[in-house]
């Protein structure tokens, strides 16, 4: 996933310096303060239960101090030879400050008591005496040589004390505690009665080496400076305070400013104008500023809160460069020198991208891992996407150092990804970035114009493991150039040669050359060009018009959807219009279904009540007469009654009945018989026997298209005997 921070070149100012190293301590976490030593060739660190001593030059680690609570504060002596530190205590550990002699790397049994947070230790100017904060919200003065209370200064503080600072004549100490209320002392420890009450608590304070002004730092971020007398002479608003250093000719402040965007700030003492910025890809607990014979900066150490302590300066030329011999990637260091000789950021004793037996690894660069410049132009602009990947001890080392910039934890969030990616943008000279590209294309016609910087991170940051020591990180800077001339195609253009990293730039620490690159627009054809050595010369790139086919009648229609989606609206209503046609026929259909199965059921049940089967015609026989039963037409049915039967003495005959079959080829009315009992009918008589009487079913015709009607002929069994006689019917 790519971030992007786009800052306009045109805006804001750049670091004379930059991310170089960051020194190695095992078992190390949390780093909170520093210091250096007088000659600037020790440096020394606090971290969790831990000391530690590192050279200046080389960043190798001297020596390590276990301890048993959190270091919160590191200071070495005027002369160099002991280093005093304050750590965390309790009601049962109160001997928080210890000594360390540095000359035999020991740490000795001179301690002292002292708050429970004392976050400040501060050496007199001769190196004879110790200022630390005690217990009632004061001040002890400690002789080294014994480590007993000289003088104490008490009774002005009513909150503890965070700010200790000795005049560099020894004559004066100013001190200030969490309320924001300052004090300024005698050495002797009396107070001067001059006293400055601020908004929030002091972070950090100082004289100036004259001993003609001070400074002081909250914890809001507002910085004032003072006469030596006691009045305001300037101030300025910030976001966050952490720290801050006097420069050795005093013309500067360099301050330490913690927050969303942590920086170190250097500020003309007088007017407390910015004059230059280190934008930082991390957290920032404490500074240390080494400062060359001109009183410039040359290295800044800043405890970042985690194992590290990062140091920022100028990059120094790689060993060998410049000197001759065969040199494969043309980064001027000859390959006996070079650590990387095909340029894809892999060390070549690591290096296995081999793509045949006889191939040699360290000579096959990584198309995936060397420099890639992607070329986009459209009708006004060419865009440069420059990517450049870091190795792989680096990426290791930013990631670690991102990783708590903003939430202390392990994981490393898109929101500390955006502050590596303003970071590393603002310290960058982006003008003289942008103009070592522009120097360097040459266009068929027409010419590039300012545009602006933008930075990217391409990959390698987030979701990666703390442990990961491989993954590279991957950065893009992204340059848009304005074209004096609408692009006219065949577009040619040449590049003359390959850009190298500017100055304070973090590519400084990424190989830049071969370079994998490539050219496109919207209307030509890509063009790719990989590895392009810089022994190659020149490269010419010719962006060719793509001719487009006619769409297809199908392909017309989509592309006037896709250009006027609102003829899309009456087509979705008749869609829907029709779905909801089709469910309610459904619903129809389902509810005929039921009907139909309604009346099947009736009729099942009905006929479940007649003991002969469907289709077969019945025929009621009575033993006394004849009856016959006709078919009426379906247009007008009727009923057929019969009449009653007459008293007769006779005794009733026994009725019998005669089931035929129904022939389906007949083409007589399918006909369906409906039973009735007419014995409600018939009078009563006492001496009339009662017998069944018949049923009388009610006949309806099915329509057809002939009105001929078929008769059905029922006899009783005496018509039957009739017949076999030979004697018809009536």
């Amino acid at each position: 996933m790519a971030l992007i921070c786009i800052l306009p070149t045109s805006a804001g100012q750049y670091s004379d310096i930059a991310f170089m190293d960051a020194t190695m301590t095992p078992s190390a976490s949390e780093s909170r303060t520093t210091d250096l030593n007088p000659n600037g060739t020790y440096l020394a660190s606090g971290y969790e239960k831990m000391v530690a001593i590192h050279d200046v030059e080389t960043l190798e680690l001297i020596s390590t101090f276990e301890v048993q609570s959190d270091v919160l504060d590191v200071e070495f002596s005027p002369d160099g030879n002991y280093l005093a530190f304050s750590r965390s205590g309790s009601s049962a550990d109160t001997n928080t400050i210890q000594i360390i002699n540095v000359d035999t790397m020991v740490l000795t049994s001179k301690i002292h008591g002292s708050n429970s947070q004392s976050r400040m230790v501060q050496w007199s100017p001769d190196g004879s005496l110790l200022a630390i904060p005690n217990s009632n919200n004061g001040v002890d003065i400690l002789r080294i040589a014994d480590m007993q209370t000289e003088n104490t200064m008490n009774g002005e503080h009513n909150t503890r004390v965070t700010c200790i600072s000795y005049s560099h004549l020894g004559s004066y100490i100013l001190t200030g505690d969490e309320s924001g209320r300052v004090v300024m002392w005698t050495s002797e420890g009396n107070p001067t009665g001059k006293e400055w009450t601020l908004d929030s608590r002091i972070q950090d304070c100082g004289f100036d080496s004259a001993d003609e002004r001070f400074a002081v730092f909250t914890e809001e971020g507002d910085l004032s400076t003072w006469s030596f007398a006691g009045g305001k002479i300037s101030n300025l608003s910030l976001e966050r305070g952490a720290a801050l250093q006097w420069s050795s000719d005093n013309s500067a402040i360099h301050i330490l400013e913690a927050g969303v965007m942590p920086r170190i700030v250097t500020l003309e003492s007088t007017s407390l104008e910015e004059s230059s910025s280190i934008y930082l890809t991390h957290q920032a607990m404490d500074f240390s500023i080494k400062e060359n014979q001109f009183g410039t900066r040359e290295l800044a150490f800043i405890a970042t809160n985690t194992g590290h302590i990062a140091v920022y300066g100028a990059i120094s030329l790689p060993e060998g460069y410049g000197e001759s011999g065969a040199d494969l990637d043309g980064d001027n260091v000859p390959d006996t020198f070079d650590q990387d000789d095909d340029g894809d950021s892999i060390t070549d004793s690591l290096d296995n991208n081999c793509q045949s037996v006889s191939q040699v690894c360290s000579k096959t660069p990584d198309i995936d891992s060397i420099r890639s410049v992607e070329i986009t132009v459209d009708s006004t602009n060419m865009i440069l996407r420059d990517t450049f990947t870091l190795d792989s001890e680096t990426s290791s080392i930013m990631r670690n150092l991102s990783r708590r910039s903003l939430v202390a934890d392990s994981q490393l969030s898109t929101s500390e990804e955006e502050l590596f990616a303003n970071a590393i943008c603002k310290n960058m000279n982006g003008n003289h970035y942008m103009s070592s590209w522009k120097n360097v294309i040459e266009l068929s016609s027409g010419q590039l114009l300012d545009g602006s910087v933008d930075c990217e991170i391409y990959g390698g940051m987030t979701i990666t493991a703390q442990n990961d020591y491989r993954t590279r990180v991957a950065v893009t800077y992204v340059i848009v150039f304005n074209l004096s001339e609408e692009v006219q195609y065949p577009f040619e253009f040449t590049m003359q040669s390959q850009p190298t990293a500017t100055d304070s730039s973090l590519a400084q620490h990424a190989e830049m050359h071969p370079i994998d690159i490539s050219a496109l627009s919207s209307k030509s054809v890509p063009v790719y060009w990989s590895p392009w050595w810089v022994i190659e010369g020149d490269l010419t790139l010719i962006l060719e018009e793509e001719i487009e086919s006619e769409p297809s009648f199908i392909g017309k229609i989509i592309e006037l959807f896709i250009d006027s989606p609102v003829l899309l609206i009456p087509i979705i209503a008749i869609m829907i219009g029709g779905v909801l046609v089709v469910i309610r026929r459904q619903n129809s259909i389902d509810m005929d279904l039921e009907d139909d199965k309604d009346s099947e059921k009736e009729e099942h049940d009905e006929n479940d009540s007649d003991p002969f089967d469907e289709g077969v015609a019945e025929i009621d026989e009575e033993s006394d007469s004849e009856r016959e039963e006709t078919t009426v037409e379906k247009s007008e049915p009727r009923e057929t009654m019969r009449k009653p039967r007459q008293e007769s003495t006779n005794p009733p005959a026994v009725t019998r009945r005669k089931a035929r079959p129904k022939n389906d080829e007949d083409d007589g009315p399918i006909t369906k018989v409906k039973r009735r009992r007419l014995d409600s009918s018939l009078p009563t008589s006492s001496n009339v026997t009662t017998r069944k009487t018949s049923k009388k079913r009610k006949v309806v015709t099915q329509e057809k298209k002939k009105s001929n009607v078929k008769t059905r002929r029922v006899v009783t069994s005496s018509s039957e005997d009739k017949s076999d006689s030979g004697e018809p019917g009536k």
